[in-house]
């Protein structure tokens, strides 16, 4: 039964693989015994994971299901789904860092690159966007990752590197042609940019700035915070100060492109001192606008829009609870089956405790679709295993299922090794352990007592393409 779910979960990828021009590998490419990672009997792939292990032993996280341990199982129980992969067991191997030591990054990059050399290193969310060089450029290792990247780096790291959701860059273009194609801010605006000298948040701030200058919007400032100080107390203090800067340009919008712990001292100096702006979220980094994020998004940012690539499980009308895909209900059977628990849609990991009841975590919809496009490129890839004929597969696959993403479908090419297709218009809508039931067991419209997203429609339309860059 297990076997025959696996064929199930990957087999529209793998019939897309079969019918594509190009899969295979001339005789020249690297062969097997060049191959890092590879063995006779085994696989070697890394799941890169923050230390939540290091985390809760210094007090900052109580729930017992967030571990490294977990993490890991998150990758692991899909390998063991498929069993061995052309006769070789894939093994899963950690490698940390903390989010609260910046130099902790180089210390993953040497272990992925030099100590361990996987075949492949995997990553859902959280990891730096400027150290992912260190991994897929100077330690030329295939990564893929659940987050955004910058387009200059997906060039950079050649077939090395493939992501779920467009990148910086891409969504600060996307986002601007959204706001213009629905009339969401008025040509009269003075817009203001909150973006950072991180080289991923900078991107996609920069292309932002010059589509709405394109598009005929007056953008009056753009500050830029020093990410690269890795110090959040001294970043807050600088996004506050950017309130003023704003009030002295004459800026009524802002556009806010910096991770909610470096922007929560903005909305906190903004409401405090009543600037009265209207603001926005670009989704052009890690853990912005995707649906686990919203939980742990402070309740200032409420009522703020977001154009992203991730899907919720909100409905529009905030009556309901979004249903599965066939392909998400597929994620949830893995994912239900692997950790022995049923999982709740919109529930953030680790399980969420409101008046005596426990809400628990959902299915981790990213892992899931990694693994069900990367599970077939290596299967195709046959028994002499290289990262050249997967990352082919991986171009070929034009049309594939994604979960919680573009809605429901995505696909990479040799020029496009982003997955999303579509991006939507979300708010942010505030809830939590305070906030009451109701009869149709939402809170404030989300499906758990934590914040969610919910999605807007735009003339009867939820879904807009990606704009190409």
């Amino acid at each position: 039964m297990i076997r025959r779910r696996a064929r199930v979960l990957v087999g529209s990828v793998a019939i897309a693989l079969v019918a594509s021009v190009g899969v295979t590998v001339p005789a020249s490419a690297t062969n097997r015994t060049e191959q890092q990672g590879v063995t006779k009997d085994e696989i070697v792939v890394v799941a890169v994971v923050a230390d939540l292990d290091s985390l809760r032993s210094k007090g900052l996280i109580q729930q017992p299901k967030l571990t490294v341990g977990n993490l890991v199982k998150n990758w692991q129980i899909y390998f063991d789904e498929v069993g061995p992969i052309n006769g070789r067991k894939v093994r899963v191997e950690p490698v940390v860092w903390d989010p609260l030591d910046a130099t902790t990054y180089d210390r993953a990059c040497t272990q992925i690159t030099q100590d361990i050399k996987p075949f492949v290193a995997l990553n859902s969310a959280g990891y730096r966007q400027s150290s992912i060089p260190c991994i897929s450029v100077d330690g030329e290792t295939p990564f893929m990752v659940g987050d955004p990247v910058f387009t200059d780096l997906l060039k950079a790291s050649g077939n090395k590197l493939f992501a779920l959701p467009p990148p910086s860059d891409v969504a600060g273009t996307t986002t601007a042609d959204v706001v213009q194609k629905a009339k969401l801010v008025p040509k009269s605006a003075k817009i203001g940019i909150l973006s950072s000298n991180d080289i991923g948040v900078k991107a996609g701030g920069d292309a932002l700035e010059a589509q709405l200058k394109k598009n005929g919007y007056d953008v009056a400032s753009k500050v830029e915070v020093n990410a690269l100080s890795a110090d959040s107390a001294l970043i807050n203090r600088e996004s506050a100060a950017a309130v003023e800067t704003f009030k002295a340009a004459g800026v009524d919008t802002v556009f806010i492109g910096i991770q909610f712990t470096s922007s929560q001292g903005y909305f906190q100096e903004a409401a405090r001192s009543q600037a009265g702006f209207k603001n926005f979220i670009v989704d052009d980094a890690a853990s912005m606008c995707s649906i686990f994020a919203a939980s742990r998004i402070p309740v200032e940012v409420a009522g703020t829009p977001c154009v992203t690539a991730f899907d919720t499980r909100a409905l529009p009308t905030k009556d309901g609870v979004k249903e599965d895909s066939e392909f998400e209900a597929e994620c949830r059977t893995v994912f239900d089956e692997g950790f022995g628990i049923k999982s709740q849609p919109g529930v953030p990991s680790g399980d969420v405790t409101a008046n005596g009841v426990t809400y628990v975590e959902d299915m981790r919809p990213d892992y899931c679709t990694i693994m069900s496009v990367l599970i077939p490129a290596m299967k195709k890839a046959g028994k002499n295993l290289t990262w050249d004929k997967v990352a082919k597969n991986l171009e070929a696959i034009k049309s594939a299922p994604a979960a919680y993403l573009s809605d429901g479908e995505g696909g990479f090419s040799k020029s496009k090794h982003y997955f999303a297709n579509k991006v939507h218009l979300v708010t942010l809508n505030g809830a939590n352990a305070q906030t009451a039931v109701d009869a149709k067991g939402l809170f404030n419209g989300c499906p758990a007592p934590v914040n969610c997203w919910v999605p807007q429609e735009v003339d009867g339309e939820e879904w807009f393409p990606v704009s190409s860059k």
